[in-house]
């Protein structure tokens, strides 16, 4: 669990590396990470793509592949939630890569020495956590699908075809809230920003719960 955040950790850094307007310390940060994956092992942890990524040399990096990377930063706050090492987000806010990715031991050469003692969450917090973020998910691609409101509230109350849950403070009106908006009112970019928060957080959860050992192959499908 704590090898895997950290690989994420170094691909979000990666996109972070490519945008830093300080190509000095952008450098000295990639070289950091690239000796520390090195005398950690962690280099093993890495999937083939996410090492060429990680490997790649500053202002190489294709811009699609730095947003895609960047967004993998949702994934390390799952990760450090169910860790119990970051407090949980609201499903329209995103979080911040250094907040998530420090805590878990990121560039310490003694973050592997807590992986074997590290604790997760009870089966509980993280089933309804994964209820969440696939409830969030749906109502934001059943949205891009047929526009308008609906009582999402309702919807998840009812399930049925899956175990859904929701925090009564994401809904305004019965319907998800986007940016202090109901969705059918949210700003587009917005919505757009939320979604990607939402498949990546669906697809850690996802991780968490065992749908499959390598992290590129979990889908987050609704």
């Amino acid at each position: 669990m704590l090898r895997r955040a950290l690989a994420l950790s170094c691909v979000a850094a990666r996109a972070g590396q490519e945008a830093a307007p300080d190509r000095a310390a952008a450098l000295d940060s990639h070289r950091r990470m690239i000796d520390w994956l090195g005398a950690t092992g962690l280099q093993a942890v890495l999937e083939p793509a996410e090492a060429a990524l990680v490997a790649t040399p500053l202002g190489a990096l294709a811009e699609a592949d730095a947003v895609d990377a960047s967004w993998r930063a949702e994934g390390i706050y799952v990760l450090a939630w169910a860790l119990g090492l970051h407090p949980l987000l609201a499903h329209d806010r995103m979080v911040d890569p250094n907040d998530a990715a420090w805590p878990l031991g990121f560039l310490d050469d003694a973050a592997l020495a807590a992986a074997d003692g590290a604790t997760l969450r009870d089966d509980y917090e993280i089933d309804t956590f994964l209820a969440r973020q696939l409830a969030v998910h749906w109502r934001l691609r059943e949205y891009s699908l047929r526009p308008g409101p609906m009582d999402f509230g309702a919807v998840v109350a009812d399930g049925g075809w899956a175990r859904l849950d929701i925090d009564a403070a994401a809904l305004l009106g019965g319907d998800l809230a986007i940016g202090g908006s109901p969705i059918d009112l949210a700003d587009a970019a917005a919505i757009e920003r939320c979604t990607s928060i939402a498949s990546e957080r669906h697809r850690a959860a996802n991780w968490l719960v065992g749908a499959d050992p390598v992290y590129s192959r979990v889908e987050n499908v609704t």
